[in-house]
């Protein structure tokens, strides 16, 4: 196997003495936020031993002996596990002629079919483990192959050990893939900062015991034990094992006693549903719309740290600042990781707001460009998280939620556009500025009204009338606010061009003082009441909606549907008194007034009762 000398001619040397004094002998790391900030941690060559730090391994208030006391304890522990699996990995297949079951007359185990139990228990053990770590094997082998490092046969045995042990150890995780990408990496900055005898003793003026020192921390000799205590500490302390825990099905939930959902996807499912949403609210809404699915994307992304996002030698940077804000904020968890991820998705924001489909966000999400300054897209990470720690969202997936169904409304694509029309209490002010904005224009129409229409609104009849119309039209200007007329999508596009010929129409209409009577047939109006009830049911059950896009279209072809068929009733009218002796009994008239406003049927009672709770129930 190759030596550490050979390993280290493949990624070269990076031990600084100077800077090990600085921070592990006197604790000095005034300057450690300026060196993560701009990348540049890697120059101190103690990142390393910094990591140890940022993952509570040891404090900055202990002393170097303290260090070393607690470092020389969690390697002991190593050598205890490594006994307890590698061991008994290595002989359970071998079992002792006294422990061998005794075999009855017939040839079978003696004492009944019990008698081999143990045997077979062993066999099975043993095979599990030679499984696992041939599945570990395979993995670790295909690690980061255009590194010539990663070939070394030394290299590949310390991860398949350190990963064979861990995995032995949670086994309830047990090994996923991606854990080989993260412990590639730790292996990589240890080597590049590791030490070796003879080259510690180059050092001319230090003493034996300041060369003891730099070999407790930095010793080759501990390379495995070393890396298996960082990564259970990034495992276990930081809590990143749960990105690996398998999504159980119900029925291995109820048989493992666990309601547990699984960690990862309900990780994504608060990125893309509630983060996101607090940072950059456009984009948010125009990745629901597409129906874009993080996670598949985040799942990698969450799992390795960004590893084959930003290639391996930049991810070391985001884990700098990942570790530091996991000390910092003494979390229990790697939050970080989350305001990283924004921010990516954020510097892509340009591109995907010109996406028209999903796939199209997936390409740019799956195969990330280059980023040209990654101290820039970390520098963003930290405005977001400062951003989502003001709003107190970050502890739980539903922190500001209260209740299933305002979890299900903040979720659900069709509640974009319609949070002002359903709105609570909170949104009751904006939707007063828009009854005010309807008020004004509403008076300026009025101004031409003709003195006989305002007699006939005088009556009870048409009063009723008035106030259901007015409700629609109302629900519809808050509908289509202006946030989603900013949005550039084919589906909205065509939406607003019905909605700029409709309004077109109906102005022409209204500029003529006579008011029009419209005869339509009872069933003709009972389509169009058939066409909204099944609209808006869509949009009350809206988990039942599939997407925005079919809200939006469905609500223009409903008005496109009613002026189609009263522009087809208009053409077979021609005499209109003879048309309405003729129909006197089969139909009831819609009055068009100058406002544009739709009244309800003058005849046939039983309709207009229907259609008047219709209307005040719907609007």
């Amino acid at each position: 196997m190759e030596s550490i000398q050979d390993l280290k001619t493949l990624i070269g040397h990076n031990f600084n003495a100077v800077n090990f004094s600085k921070y592990m002998i006197n604790n000095d790391f005034s300057d450690i936020d300026q060196l993560i900030k701009h990348c540049k941690l890697e120059s101190t060559g103690q990142r390393f031993n910094i990591w140890r730090l940022f993952l509570r391994i040891y404090s900055k208030e202990d002393s170097f002996t303290q260090k070393i006391e607690k470092l020389t304890k969690l390697r002991e522990n190593y050598k205890v596990l490594e006994n307890k699996h590698l061991k008994t990995s290595s002989t359970s297949t071998q079992i002792p002629i006294e422990e061998q079951t005794k075999k009855g007359p017939l040839g079978g185990p003696l004492g009944g079919p019990l008698g081999g139990s143990k045997q077979k228990q062993q066999s099975s053990n043993a095979i599990d483990n030679v499984e696992l770590r041939n599945e570990i094997r395979k993995d670790v082998e295909r690690t980061y192959q255009e590194f010539e490092f990663f070939s070394s046969k030394r290299v590949q045995q310390i991860l398949t050990t350190v990963l064979f042990i861990w995995c032995k150890e949670n086994s309830e995780i047990s090994y996923r893939q991606g854990m080989n990408e993260i412990a590639a990496s730790l292996i990589y900055i240890y080597t590049k900062e590791a030490l070796y005898k003879e080259e510690v003793e180059k050092y001319e003026e230090a003493t034996e015991e300041e060369i003891n020192i730099l070999l407790q921390f930095n010793s080759w000799e501990y390379a495995e034990s070393d890396i298996y205590i960082l990564f259970t500490a990034l495992m276990n302390d930081g809590q990143h094992m749960e990105m690996f825990r398998p999504n159980y099905t119900e029925q291995q939930k109820i048989k493992l006693q666990s309601k547990k959902p699984s960690a990862i996807l309900t990780r994504v499912a608060k990125l893309q549903d509630i983060l996101l949403k607090q940072v950059d609210l456009p984009l948010f809404r125009h990745l629901k719309l597409l129906q874009v699915e993080f996670q598949i994307f985040l799942l990698k992304w969450i799992r390795c740290m960004f590893t084959r996002e930003l290639s391996l030698i930049e991810s070391f940077s985001a884990w700098d600042a990942i570790f530091q804000d996991f000390l910092l904020q003494q979390s229990d968890s790697l939050f970080f990781i989350d305001c990283i991820a924004i921010a990516m998705i954020i510097y892509l924001k340009n591109q995907l707001m010109e996406c028209e489909e999903s796939s199209q966000c997936y390409q740019r999400f799956l195969k990330f460009p280059k980023i040209s300054n990654l101290s820039s897209l970390l520098d963003t990470a930290t405005q977001i998280r400062t951003i989502l720690i003001s709003q107190k969202s970050s502890n739980n997936l539903d922190d500001n939620i209260e209740g299933t169904e305002k979890l299900e409304k903040l979720i659900n694509p069709a509640f974009f556009v319609c949070d002002n029309v359903y709105s609570n209490i909170q949104n009751q002010q904006d939707k007063n500025k828009s009854q005010e904005q309807l008020k004004q224009s509403q008076i300026k129409s009025q101004q031409i009204i003709t003195k006989t229409e305002e007699e006939q609104s005088q009556s009870p009849q048409s009063q009723i009338n008035e106030k259901q119309p007015i409700k629609q039209q109302e629900s519809q200007q808050v509908f289509f606010d202006e946030k989603i007329m900013q949005s550039n999508t084919k589906a909205q596009k065509s939406q607003f061009n019905v909605e700029e010929k409709v309004q077109q129409k109906e102005s022409n209409q209204n500029n003529e003082q006579k008011q029009m009577e419209i005869r339509l047939s009872i069933k003709k109006v009972q389509d169009i009441c058939v066409t909204i009830e099944e609209t808006f049911n869509v949009i009350k059950k809206s988990n039942n909606s599939q997407n925005h896009q079919e809200l939006i279209i469905s609500l223009a072809e409903i008005k496109q549907y009613l002026n189609k068929q009263i522009d087809e009733v208009e053409e077979k009218q021609g005499n209109q008194q003879d048309v309405g002796q003729k129909n006197n009994h089969s139909g009831f008239v819609i009055k068009k007034s100058i406002t544009g406003q739709q009244q309800l049927p003058q005849e046939d009672n039983g309709l207009k009762s229907k259609m008047a709770g219709f209307f005040k129930k719907k609007w």
